[in-house]
């Protein structure tokens, strides 16, 4: 215990750590207030490790270095931005860690505009009144999917909490235990609707559902719930509801539903070449449910936004929802929603949406895009690296499609597995960023994910990795 109170006593205190001469210069104005609160702590992380640490008594000098080094260097860190660009070469086209969705360039230009200056958010310009923020989208919204109405909110989670407070407060919500799902790191659906005060009443079993479990489960202040089994998919012995027959059955019993879409899509997966068996949102509002939800990212390729479609009537109850202020968006999301709405409005094809994009590049186009990759660094590479351009299989990643594989070409290599794994790692933490596949076949960099413009980012990743491997040593020529 003596040994442990010697090294706490030789923890410098916050006023002779301000007063360091290296540290002085950085307290000008306002910057003092805060440096304070950051060096308390780093004085408290030091406390910890000490109190934890066998290794001998430091001096007070030898801290008092320690904590100034940390002190400027997490203070310099602060001072830069605090995400860093990431070149996704992992072929998940809808990465939820890196960001989903890529915004259009129209979207990007529409946020930074309104950002940067006023605009009409809430403001009617021809009657010089206050207005509906976010209406003209919504409107276009609507147009694109079918719906009667639509309504933005911040998050898909919201949306689903929102329509299930809004459909049946404080009763009860009939949903299938295949549909119990978790998604991510936090969305767990059982948990949502705890907290819309409802009593969940699960029906059937993980692998069959029928509509006589749902019909048995029916009564009054009672509704169903229906939700897409986002990254996951049940096979074999299984049994489920169609939207169409489930909605059928609600109209019977008058009990509401309301279908959780999940991504949600306005244009044709199968154009995409992706496998039939998903319905585009104005096919989910065909099969009669009350009120439809999905995101704004992921497949729609937007930007993170929850979207619920319905009647004008239920549509309208929930935009004067007292929680409905609470799950609002900003101006930014509304101004890039907007734009892309607009992409798939003037569109007589494919809208020029990144996402969409990505998931339509054929074989060949992404065969060239590897030899070119490969080719100009193949002369940089470890001398005991073999590169080659190889077969593989993308995915669409953010839910929906959670067992769909899309055909894509590879920049492999292979080599000692220390040397790729410290590859990899070194990749992971430049600036921008690169993250690929790392798995028992080698490296991998799937080049469906990376645009072109990015290529050259991709070459200095590698070039920088392999100097930082190599020392300043010159790489020789792959075999």
């Amino acid at each position: 215990m003596s040994q442990v109170s010697d090294r706490l006593a030789q923890i410098p205190s916050i006023n002779a750590i301000l007063e360091d001469r290296r540290i002085e210069p950085l307290l000008a104005g306002h910057s003092r207030d805060w440096m304070t609160r950051l060096s308390r702590r780093m004085v408290e992380g030091m406390r910890k490790e000490l109190l934890t640490a066998n290794g001998p008594v430091l001096e007070r000098n030898q801290l008092m270095s320690a904590l100034v080094k940390r002190l400027v260097d997490k203070r310099n860190a602060l001072l830069e931005k605090s995400w860093t660009r990431v070149l996704n070469g992992t072929g998940v086209v809808v990465h939820t860690n890196l960001g989903r969705s890529c915004f259009p360039v129209a979207a990007a230009d529409a946020a930074h505009a309104v950002a940067c200056f006023n605009s009409d958010l809430e403001f009617d310009l021809a009657e010089g009144s206050r207005g509906h923020r976010g209406r003209e989208v919504e409107e276009k919204i609507s147009l694109l999917t079918g719906a009667a109405d639509a309504l933005v909110v911040n998050n898909n989670a919201a949306a689903v909490w929102l329509a299930v407070r809004f459909l049946c407060p404080g009763g009860r919500v009939v949903l299938s235990r295949g549909e119990v799902v978790a998604i991510g790191g936090s969305f767990r659906i059982h948990e949502i609707l705890a907290e819309t005060g409802c009593t969940l009443v699960e029906v059937g079993t993980t692998n069959r559902t029928s509509l006589e479990d749902y019909r048995a489960a029916l009564g009054p202040e009672t509704m169903v719930l229906k939700v897409h089994r986002s990254n996951f998919s049940v096979q074999g012995f299984t049994e489920d509801v169609e939207l169409a027959d489930l909605a059928r059955l609600c109209r019977e019993t008058e009990c509401p539903l309301a279908y959780d879409a999940g991504s949600g899509a306005i244009f044709p997966y199968q154009e995409l070449g992706l496998p039939s068996g998903e319905r585009l949102l104005a096919e989910d509002l065909s099969a009669g449910p009350d009120l439809i939800t999905c995101s704004g990212d992921k497949l729609l390729g937007g930007c993170q936004a929850g979207v619920i479609l319905g009647s004008e009537k239920l549509v309208m109850g929930l935009r004067k929802h007292p929680m409905r202020r609470a799950f609002r968006v900003d101006k930014t999301t509304l101004a890039a929603l907007d734009a892309i709405m607009s992409l798939y409005l003037a569109a007589e094809d494919r809208p020029a949406i990144p996402t969409l994009d990505q998931l339509a590049q054929d074989l060949d186009m992404l065969s060239d895009r590897a030899e070119r990759l490969l080719a100009v660094l193949i002369n940089s590479a470890p001398s005991n690296w073999l590169g080659s351009v190889v077969p593989g299989h993308s995915s669409v990643g953010g839910g929906t499609f959670s067992t769909a594989s899309i055909e894509s070409r590879l920049v492999l290599w292979n080599g000692p597995k220390v040397e790729l794994e410290a590859c990899h790692q070194s990749l992971r933490l430049g600036d921008p960023a690169l993250v690929g596949r790392m798995n028992q076949e080698g490296l991998a960099v799937d080049v469906r994910t990376i645009c072109e413009e990015e290529l050259p980012l991709v070459e200095e990743a590698f070039r920088r990795a392999w100097d930082s491997m190599a020392g300043t040593e010159k790489t020789g020529k792959a075999k």
